[in-house]
Parts: structure tokens; C-alpha cells; sequence
């Protein structure tokens, strides 16, 4: 068989949808909008989101009636402020009464990496809208529905080699269940021989890849860019991914409960809320608006696509800085985050109270040169374990060394104890989490 006949590519499937057809086309035109036709579009959205789970929600209706509000106090996009917050807990906990009885929708569960199970229905045009939003932001980098890519994902595959050809989507599936040494260099032969034109992955799973590359001084095709998802982006991992891959490295924000989409642009590494998708809104420890660039606050989002379960100032849990307004590069007049922080299980907690995100343990040198994998695991505040599964040459002064370096970053209030494994297992979506945190955090601090 030869290589075409192998990888013989099919129309690719969504572009078989209707609906995400319909979506894209859309998006594309509403690419060109300004500041004040998007804030009469959202305005309208909202006013329907409202108005749409209060007459269709018990739970809603039940909460707004509480509070004294209605659909009818939405005047301006300003009086949504005046409506309460939902929380995972305020949802998980009373479901059927926040749901809403739909025929054409599903059960769906996100990967619990917020550390709260979370279960909800979700409407089948929802998930064809969100698929297209998400090919939205993609081909701002020019990426296309067809092209050839290479995916590393938390893919089930039963075949020997962990391999598989989707022709629907013309992908390689390469499952990221399996990124030990072996498996990974047949990864890399398969795509010698596909010559993928995208590398689709789970930040933390490209960054084992594109490791083990380097390390090994192995080659790999030409790309034109890796496409981030699923997990925060880390400075450290965006670095290394573009000095193997020799390519941009492009990331965005989103969940499974399909209320807030952010990614890269053309022009600049910063996250443009999608305002198509939902209402975004950034919030204080005391639920007051993040209006000052610099500042962080917790991601609070209205969606516009989600019916079978509404989702109304909810709070997602995540953290994002903000940086204003409007890109000088793109042009586009959204709301910019500056970087998302993570989510609240990627924070760890010194002993004096403050928080440190992942994102600051940010190498630029040959801090984890001895280090094949590693993890954070907290239980304690003030106190973590550094896991690390240890390269040929890791002896007691590296890791004394890769010890310094962290508590450097991490600062003084901090006890560090390093723990060599053999393993450092994924979460059961094949995720390769770097910190795993059992205590309980709030979502912004004061």
C-alpha cells in the first residue's frame, strides 16, 4: 500500500454539519464587526440567555425570583452585574431543576480538573457551534478543515502501536496515553512518513514529545504551527514546542460547558475573548468587575450557545489577567487577556498564604535537562513534593540543583521534597497534569 492510498482523506466531517457550516460562516462574517455592533449583538444574547432560563429553568427561576430580579430588569448589558452568580456545586447539586427538558441533547461530563465532578446536558447544536468557533480562531492562523495533522490527545486507540488514521478529519491519532520513549518514536516515524501540516495537541503532552525530540536529537517534518487546547499553555512549554517544531505555537481557552472561548491571534500570543460565543466577564475576590489592566480575576461567563443547560454568570473556576480592550495587532475591538493564569488546581499555596501559579515555574535554562517528567503534589499549604521521573545522569548534586532553582521561584514559605518515580500517571483523558492540588483554594484572593 503507498502512502496516498494509506492516508486517503475523506470530505472532512463537519463540513457535513450543517450547523457548524452555517457557524463558521457566520463567525466569518461577524470578524469584521465593530465595538458597537458587537455590544448591541451581545446585549440582544444576553437579554435572550436571561429570559431564556428563567422561563424554561425552575432553578433559575427559583434564583432570580430570590434575588427580586427578572429578565425584565436587563435594560443595559451593565444590569446583568445585578443577577447572582451560579457556581459547579450550584449546578452539579440541583441539575434536573437547572436543566432544561430538551429532545436533541446528551449527558456530557467535563475531566474533573477543577477537582469538582461536574456532569451536565448539553444541546447537539451547541457542540457543532462550538466546534466551528474553535476552527473560527484556527484559521485566523492559517490552519483549514483537511489539512493534514498530527494529534496528541487523550485518544483511546486499541491498535498495538497507539496509532490510528481518522480519514473523516484526515488526522493522525497518536494516543497520549503511551509517551514513553518507544512509543514515541514510532509516533514520530509514522509522521515521516504522513508529513502532517499541524501538530494538534495537549500542551503537556506536545511538551513530552517535542522533549523527547530534543533530547534525542531526532528529526521530525516541517510544520506549520501546533494548535494548544485543553490545558493551560505554559511559557516553558510554548518555548520548547517552537524551538523543535520551528513553528508558532498557538493556544486557546476554553471547557466542556461551552460558555467562554479565547485564543491567539495572527499577530500576538494574548487571548481574544470570542464575544459571538458568550458574555465574558472578569471578577474580584468580591464579584466586582476587573477593569484595570494587569489585574487577575476569576473567569465568569453567560453562554449563548448552551440551552439544555444554561449557564448564567457562571463561575468557571479559572483565573485570567486582563490586558484591555482592543488588539493593536489584529485589530480586532474584543476583550484581551494578557494570559490565563489556570485553573485554581494549578495554583499552589505557600505557607504565608500566597499563590503561585504554574505559569511562574518558567524555566529559561537547563533547570530539567536531567528530568524526563515531572509533577507537583500538593496536600499541605506551604508545603509540595516534586516528583521526577530522573534522565542517565540525574545524581543527588542535579537534584539538589533542580531543588534550588524551584524554591528560587517558589520563595521562602515554601518546604520542597523531591521524590524520584518511575511513573507519573495521566488523568483518564490522557492528560499529563503538573500539579496535583488537594487543597481547597478560593477563586481570587484578597
Amino acid at each position: 500500500m503507498t502512502v496516498a492510498e494509506k492516508y486517503k482523506a475523506q470530505t472532512h466531517i463537519d463540513l457535513l454539519n450543517e450547523e457548524y457550516v452555517r457557524w463558521a460562516e457566520f463567525l466569518r462574517t461577524a470578524d469584521q464587526w465593530d465595538r458597537g455592533r458587537i455590544e448591541a449583538y451581545q446585549f440582544e444574547q444576553v437579554r435572550k440567555a436571561v429570559g431564556f432560563a428563567y422561563e424554561n429553568s425552575s432553578a433559575y427561576r427559583a434564583l432570580y425570583d430570590e434575588y427580586g430580579a427578572s429578565p425584565d430588569d436587563i435594560r443595559s448589558i451593565d444590569d446583568l452585574k445585578c443577577l447572582p452568580f451560579v457556581t459547579k456545586e450550584m449546578l452539579r447539586d440541583n441539575l434536573d431543576e437547572f436543566a432544561v427538558d430538551m429532545a436533541d441533547c446528551r449527558y456530557v461530563t467535563t475531566g474533573g480538573s477543577t477537582g469538582i465532578p461536574f456532569g451536565f446536558y448539553r444541546n447537539e447544536d451547541a457542540f457543532a457551534r462550538e466546534l466551528a468557533s474553535k476552527a473560527h480562531q484556527y484559521y485566523r492562523v492559517g490552519w483549514k478543515e483537511g489539512e493534514r495533522q498530527l494529534v496528541l490527545r487523550g485518544l483511546p486507540i486499541e491498535s498495538e502501536d497507539h496509532v490510528e488514521y481518522y480519514a473523516e478529519l484526515n488526522e493522525l491519532r497518536c494516543s497520549s496515553y503511551h509517551l514513553q520513549g518507544a512509543s514515541m518514536e514510532i509516533y514520530r516515524r509514522y509522521a515521516l512518513e504522513y508529513e502532517p501540516e499541524w501538530i494538534r495537541c495537549y500542551p503537556s503532552s506536545g511538551y513530552i514529545f517535542a522533549k523527547f525530540l530534543k533530547d534525542t536529537g531526532r528529526s521530525f517534518p516541517p510544520i506549520k504551527g501546533v494548535l494548544c487546547a485543553s490545558e493551560n499553555l505554559y511559557d516553558f512549554q510554548k518555548e520548547l514546542l517552537r524551538e523543535v517544531f520551528g513553528a508558532r505555537v498557538f493556544s486557546h481557552y476554553g471547557h466542556y460547558e461551552l460558555s467562554a472561548l479565547a485564543s491567539f491571534c495572527e499577530s500576538e500570543d494574548t487571548y481574544h475573548v470570542l464575544p459571538q460565543y458568550g458574555y465574558v466577564e472578569l471578577v474580584d475576590a468580591d464579584g466586582m468587575a476587573v477593569t484595570e489592566p494587569g489585574r487577575e480575576g476569576e473567569i465568569v461567563a453567560t453562554s449563548f450557545i448552551m440551552r439544555a443547560t444554561p449557564f448564567v454568570r457562571y463561575r468557571t473556576r479559572d483565573i485570567a489577567v486582563l490586558k484591555g480592550w482592543g488588539c493593536q495587532g489584529c485589530g480586532r475591538p474584543y476583550q484581551i487577556w494578557e494570559r490565563v493564569v489556570g485553573r485554581l488546581q494549578e495554583i499552589i499555596v505557600t505557607g504565608t498564604g500566597r499563590r503561585i501559579s504554574m505559569t511562574a515555574i518558567n524555566m529559561h535554562d537547563d533547570t530539567f535537562d536531567y528530568v524526563k517528567q515531572f509533577q507537583f503534589h500538593q496536600r499541605q499549604k506551604g508545603k509540595a513534593t516534586f516528583r521526577y521521573i530522573p534522565k542517565a545522569g540525574c545524581d543527588g548534586v542535579e537534584v539538589r540543583r533542580i531543588k534550588m532553582r524551584l524554591l528560587a521561584k517558589l520563595g521562602d514559605d515554601m518546604e520542597l521534597t523531591m521524590q524520584a518515580v518511575e511513573d507519573i500517571p495521566q488523568t483518564r483523558r490522557g492528560k499529563h497534569r503538573f500539579l496535583i492540588q488537594d487543597i481547597e483554594i478560593d477563586a481570587v484572593s484578597k
